[in-house]
C-alpha cells in the first residue's frame, strides 16, 4: 500500500511539473530560427531532432511537455523554403510521454544537425539561410480559424438561399399542378357530358332505326348463332364489303387456309364435328358458315377473292363492292341473342341520261361528244406504304421533333395531309409525321418495290398485297375524290391537245445514270442514249413528252405517260455495277 501511494504521489508531481509550450515563432532577423516559447524557464524538458530525407520531414520532440494550442495539424506556408506545415501529437517512449512536432520543410532545411540555443524560457532551433518570412503560430491559427468560420458562414448562407429558392419553386410547382389538375378535371367533366349526349343520341337512333330480327330456334334460350362463335358482322358501303367473324377461340393467321376450289376457307380450331349451315343473309361475299370435323368452314360466293387478315384474334375478309350504287352503309350483325340490321343507304336519285345532255347541243356544232364515255366519282382510301428501309415517325413536322417510333419497309400508314417535306399520317391510334420521300402510294410503287413488298407481307404472315389492290377500312373516314373512267381508245379528255406534241424529254431515248437523294427534293439525272454528252436533271412533277415524273425513289424513277386516252406507268431503274438493272 505504501508503494502504491508513493507511485501515485510521484506521478502527480511529474504531471504538475510538465513543461508547457505557449507558442511557436519563426523569424529571420539575422539567421532564420524557430522559437519554442515555454511558459517557464524551470523544469525545461529534454529535446531531440530527426530529419527524414524521402518525406522532407524534420521531427522534434520534447519530453513530458504540453502544447497550449493543442494537438493537430497547422498549415503555415506551402511555398516556404523553411517551414510549410506542422503536425503536433503525443507518443510514449521508454515510459515517458513525448510531445512530437513533425515539420514539413522546404529546400532550406535538409538536416537534423541544426544548432540549438536557450534564451531564458525560449528554446531556439537555428537554420542556415536568412530569406524566410516571419510568423507566429498562434496568429496564423487565429487567422485560419477566422477564415474557416467565415467560409462556413458563407456556405450556410448559400445553402439557406438555395433551400429558400427550392421551397419557393416547390410552391409554384404545386400551384401549377393543382391548376393543371383542375383543368383536366374540367375537361373530363365536359368529355363525360359529350359522351353522355352521344350515348343518348345513339340510344334514340337505335330505338328508331335498329330492331333485332330473331332467328328461329328449336327451344327457348338457344343461341341464334352456331356454337363456338361469338359474333359475325357484315359491313357494306363506300366501295367495299367487309365480313368479320369472332370465335370463342382467338384466331391466328396460320390456322386459316386460302379459299379452295369450292371457295371454302377452313379455320382449324376446335369445335363441334358437325353443325347446321348458318346462311349469311347480308352481302355478296360470304354465303354461309358451318362446322365439320376439320374445323370451321366459311363458304364464299363463287369467284370471290377477298383480302384475308386477323386482327385482335378475329378473322376479317374484305373485298371491293360493286353491286350497290348508293351512298351510305349497310350494317348486319349476328350474335347469340339475335340478328341486328341497320341500313343507312340513301335511295338512288334519278340520273339524267347522257344522251339527253348531248341533244341540247346545236346540230351545226363541230364538238363531238360521245355518250359511250361515262364518268363515276367515288371515294377511295389513300393508303401510304413505307418504301425506305427504316424511317422515323415524328410527333411534329421536323427532324428535331420527338420520335414516337420507327417504321420499316412495308408498314401501312393512313394518309391525312401534306405539310411541306412531311406527310401527316396515322399509325394505329397515333397521328404524326414522316418524311414524304420515305413513303409512296400503292399506284406509285415500282415493279421492284411491289415484288419486295409481296415478300415482306409473306414473311409477316399477311396477305395485304393479294390481287395487287390494297383495300383500306371504310371506317377510317379519310378519303379523297378520284375520277375513274373508260375512254374506249379515244383521246384522254383531261389532257390538252398541245400536250401530246409539245417538245420535251422522250424517255424512250434516255437512260437513268444517277439519283441525288440527300437534297431536300430528290433529283434524277438522265442522259441521251445516243449522245451521252447531253444530260437532263428532273424532279417530281416535272413534265416530259406526253407525261410527267410521278415519283423518285433511291433506286427508281416512275413516269406517268398519257397517250391517246391511255395512261401507263413506266419505271426506270439505276444500273448496277455490271450494267444490268438493280
Amino acid at each position: 500500500m505504501k508503494c502504491k501511494f508513493l507511485l501515485m504521489l510521484l506521478s502527480s508531481a511529474v504531471a504538475l511539473q510538465a513543461a508547457l509550450i505557449k507558442d511557436v515563432r519563426f523569424n529571420c532577423a539575422n539567421n532564420c530560427q524557430m522559437e519554442f516559447q515555454f511558459a517557464s524557464d524551470k523544469n525545461l524538458p529534454t529535446f531531440y531532432q530527426k530529419y527524414d530525407n524521402p518525406s522532407n520531414t524534420l521531427t522534434v520532440g520534447f519530453s513530458e511537455s504540453d502544447f497550449a494550442l493543442g494537438v493537430g495539424k497547422y498549415d503555415v506556408d506551402q511555398s516556404s523554403p523553411f517551414v510549410r506545415s506542422m503536425r503536433v501529437f503525443k507518443e510514449p517512449y521508454r515510459g515517458m510521454d513525448f510531445l512530437k512536432i513533425e515539420i514539413k520543410v522546404g529546400a532550406s532545411i535538409n538536416s537534423d544537425k541544426n544548432a540549438i540555443a536557450l534564451n531564458k524560457s525560449s528554446f531556439l532551433l537555428k537554420f542556415a539561410g536568412s530569406n524566410g518570412k516571419s510568423w507566429t503560430l498562434s496568429k496564423l491559427y487565429a487567422a485560419n480559424k477566422k477564415a474557416a468560420e467565415k467560409a462556413a458562414r458563407e456556405e450556410e448562407k448559400r445553402l439557406a438561399a438555395e433551400r429558400k429558392a427550392a421551397e419557393k419553386q416547390a410552391v409554384l410547382d404545386r400551384k401549377a399542378a393543382e391548376k393543371q389538375a383542375a383543368l383536366e378535371r374540367k375537361a373530363a367533366r365536359e368529355e363525360e357530358k359529350r359522351l353522355a349526349a352521344e350515348r343518348k343520341a345513339a340510344e334514340k337512333a337505335a330505338a328508331q332505326n335498329m330492331a333485332p330480327v330473331p332467328v328461329p330456334v328449336a327451344q327457348a334460350g338457344a343461341s341464334a348463332l352456331l356454337p363456338g362463335i361469338k359474333e359475325m358482322t357484315v359491313l357494306i358501303g363506300s366501295g367495299m364489303e367487309q365480313f368479320r367473324l369472332e370465335a370463342d377461340t382467338r384466331l391466328s393467321i396460320d390456322k386459316i387456309s386460302m379459299p379452295n376450289a369450292s371457295f371454302i376457307i377452313k379455320i382449324s380450331v376446335k369445335g363441334p364435328e358437325r353443325s347446321p349451315v348458318f346462311k349469311v343473309s347480308a352481302g355478296s361475299l360470304v354465303k354461309s358458315v358451318f362446322w365439320d370435323m376439320d374445323g370451321l368452314n366459311i363458304q364464299l360466293s363463287a369467284g370471290a377473292k377477298p383480302v384475308i387478315l386477323v386482327q385482335e384474334g378475329a378473322l376479317i375478309l374484305q373485298t371491293a363492292e360493286n353491286a350497290i350504287r348508293r351512298d351510305g352503309f349497310v350494317f348486319w350483325s349476328a350474335r347469340p341473342n339475335g340478328i341486328y340490321v341497320r341500313d343507312w343507304m340513301k335511295s338512288p336519285d334519278a340520273v339524267p341520261e347522257f344522251s339527253d345532255f348531248v341533244k341540247t347541243y346545236e346540230k351545226e356544232s363541230k364538238k363531238v361528244v360521245s355518250s359511250v364515255q361515262t364518268f363515276h366519282l367515288r371515294p377511295v382510301v389513300r393508303e401510304l406504304i413505307v418504301v425506305a428501309d427504316e424511317t422515323e415517325f415524328y410527333a411534329a413536322p421536323s427532324e428535331k421533333a420527338q420520335v414516337m417510333q420507327r417504321v420499316v419497309f412495308g408498314d401501312r400508314l393512313v394518309n391525312m395531309d401534306l405539310n411541306g417535306l412531311y406527310r401527316k399520317v396515322q399509325v394505329g391510334n397515333k397521328i404524326g409525321y414522316v418524311n414524304r420521300r420515305a413513303v409512296s402510294f400503292t399506284d406509285e410503287l415500282s415493279a421492284v418495290q411491289m415484288e419486295r413488298l409481296k415478300k415482306v407481307d409473306q414473311e409477316r404472315g399477311e396477305m395485304l398485297t393479294q390481287g395487287m389492290k390494297p383495300v383500306g377500312s371504310a371506317l377510317d373516314e379519310l378519303y379523297e375524290d378520284r375520277v375513274t373512267y373508260s375512254s374506249f381508245g379515244r383521246r384522254d379528255p383531261f389532257v390538252e391537245i398541245k400536250g401530246l406534241v409539245e417538245e420535251g424529254i422522250n424517255i424512250d431515248q434516255v437512260e437513268l445514270v444517277g439519283i441525288i437523294w440527300e437534297a431536300e427534293e430528290p433529283v434524277a439525272i438522265l442522259v441521251e442514249t445516243k449522245n451521252p454528252s447531253v444530260s437532263y436533271t428532273i424532279k417530281e412533277g416535272d413534265k416530259i413528252m406526253n407525261g410527267k415524273v410521278l415519283k423518285i425513289t433511291q433506286t427508281d424513277v416512275l413516269f406517268l405517260i398519257q397517250e391517246f386516252g391511255v395512261s401507263r406507268r413506266y419505271s426506270m431503274g439505276l444500273p448496277d455495277k455490271f450494267g444490268g438493272q438493280k
